[in-house]
């Protein structure tokens, strides 16, 4: 009875680890466990047991073989952080604001009509790349794969871009597809595409950040780690999405609620920072009605 009780003890701990993404020492609890059943006479004849503790350790197995299947991430080095400064410095002008009020349509999942203002944008030449990104991510939040694809083919047919830009586009819808396990077959970039084509400064809008991670330090979600897809990003502001039925998340994300441990993922690099959660707006149609969408505002790391 007292091997059931720390077997059950230990399973507490597997699971815990588990949720806090610490899959090595999850694994470790689980193999301790099938040790313990080995060992013991009368547990080790409890099939029921051993087949769902050899289940839960699949998952382990199969999640840190994911984590080594993606490419390894290092923090960054001061310079870098010196670079994203600056990047965050975005200025506040018309331009901005015109593209916040076309982010602030889709979020309200008025998908329709947020495409049309970015393509105006774009005819405009209002930031194309910022513009180009964001029209993207719209697609994408909205599980419109193809329509992202057929965009960005049309891009390259009309040589819309520069070449440096076209392929900085490939790379981010590619990148962005193959985190939702879907594989692309995108064009390729003509090098002969117009000189003329719409360009941006680089420093605009070179910083892609990918996902956030919280680490919750207080309330009833202290200890608890949860990573959030960026599906819009315009300078430091980054917005993800919660379901209403995510009860902790729903109630603990509120604005003007700081977030003291926050990790931000690039393709290649992440870095560690602080921010405040500034909108939280639910999705009142479309097919994600009911949805919340969250705006959190970043501070330089």
């Amino acid at each position: 009875m007292l091997e059931k009780d720390h077997i059950e003890s230990l399973l507490k701990e597997a699971e815990i680890y588990l949720t806090q993404g610490l899959l090595e020492e999850s694994k470790e609890k689980y193999l301790e466990i099938l040790e313990i059943i080995k060992n013991n006479e009368a547990l080790s004849e409890d099939k029921h047991l051993i087949d769902s503790v050899n289940n839960k350790l699949r998952s382990a197995e199969e999640a840190l073989d994911e984590v080594d299947k993606e490419p390894e991430i290092t923090e960054l080095s001061e310079e870098v952080q010196n670079l994203i400064t600056e990047l965050f410095s975005f200025s506040k002008d018309n331009d901005v604001a015109a593209i916040e009020g076309a982010v602030a349509l889709a979020t309200f999942g008025q998908y329709e009509k947020a495409l049309a203002e970015f393509q105006r944008l774009l005819n405009e030449g209002v930031l194309p790349m910022t513009v180009a990104k964001n029209m993207l991510r719209c697609h994408l939040s909205f599980a419109m794969h193809e329509a992202a694809t057929s965009q960005f083919e049309q891009w390259v047919s009309r040589n819309a871009f520069s070449v440096e830009d076209l392929n900085g586009l490939r790379l981010f819808l590619e990148n962005s597809l193959e985190r939702e396990g879907i594989k692309a077959d995108l064009p390729q970039v003509d090098i002969t595409a117009s000189d003329n084509a719409m360009k941006e400064e680089t420093s605009k809008d070179v910083f892609e950040i990918l996902s956030v991670r919280v680490i919750f330090d207080d309330g009833p979600m202290e200890g608890q780690i949860k990573n959030f897809n960026v599906i819009f990003q315009l300078g430091n502001s980054v917005t993800f999405e919660i379901k209403a039925n995510e009860e902790d998340s729903f109630r603990f994300f509120k604005p003007g609620t700081n977030l003291n441990r926050l990790q931000c993922f690039s393709h290649y690099f992440y870095f560690n920072t602080t921010g405040v959660i500034s909108e939280k707006t639910r999705m009142t149609t479309g097919p994600k009605r009911g949805v919340y969408s969250i705006v959190l505002k970043l501070k330089s790391p």
